[in-house]
């Protein structure tokens, strides 16, 4: 019943950008887990993380706070691992690939809702 009425434009647009940065975020963090391995690079990614997750924490809007809080808890998950390497590299998978399940959830929401659309 639910597919007989119209797509709200707000939702589906919410959906698309949710898709699209929750996909990247979870690639993202794959990326940095890998790369992680790399003794000097995985340091200076971990710290440019930090850096950047600081200067979206003191954003204005929602979404930078949120993306700031991403990439600074990415960052201190790189750093841990000259202490706990196993936890971190685990941290690290496991939100990428949520983050990635999550992203392509919304992505099929939105594809779903552009068909309805037309």
């Amino acid at each position: 019943m639910e597919s007989n009425y119209p797509v709200d434009p707000k939702t589906l647009n919410d959906k698309g950008t949710k898709g699209v940065m929750s996909s990247v975020a979870g690639l993202g963090f794959l990326g940095v887990e890998a790369l992680l391995g790399i003794p000097i690079v995985g340091t200076v990614i971990s710290a440019g993380l930090i850096g950047l997750g600081a200067i979206g924490l003191l954003g204005k809007t929602k979404t930078d706070k949120i993306s700031g809080t991403v990439l600074g808890a990415a960052g201190i998950a790189g750093l841990a691992t000259l202490f706990l390497p196993g936890l971190s590299h685990s941290l690290l998978s496991l939100g990428g690939v949520g983050l990635l399940g999550y992203g392509l959830f919304n992505l099929v929401g939105f594809i779903r809702g552009l068909k309805k659309k037309k």
